[in-house]
């Protein structure tokens, strides 16, 4: 199992009320998704505009794609989209981090 931590954007101040409410309230499609994507532990954390996400997957970047490819979250991304910074597609514009440090 890999790590995987990125960065993503909120568009401005005024979304992030929104933003965290969307969360909160997230569909289980769209935890399922995610699941069969491979990816697990997921927490996304917001400083300001700036979103820290973390994962865990077997293949971070294969579980991207498939997840990309479920139906469910075109939907989450057209609700999230207009909040974040995203690619033309409507995919959130993510930044990878480099693992800096860790302890078990």
């Amino acid at each position: 199992m890999q790590r995987y931590g990125f960065r993503m954007r909120l568009r401005n101040d005024a979304v992030r009320d929104e933003y965290v409410r969307l969360h909160r309230k997230i569909g289980q499609e769209v935890l399922d998704a995610h699941r069969r994507a491979g990816i697990r532990n997921y927490s996304i954390y917001l400083a300001g505009r700036d979103l820290f996400a973390y994962f865990e997957a077997e293949d971070p970047a294969a579980s991207l794609e498939r997840l990309a490819r479920e139906p469910i979250m075109k939907e989450w991304w057209a609700l999230t989209g207009p909040l974040m910074e995203t690619d033309v597609s409507g995919r959130p514009v993510a930044t990878t981090l480099p693992e800096a440090f860790h302890v078990d």
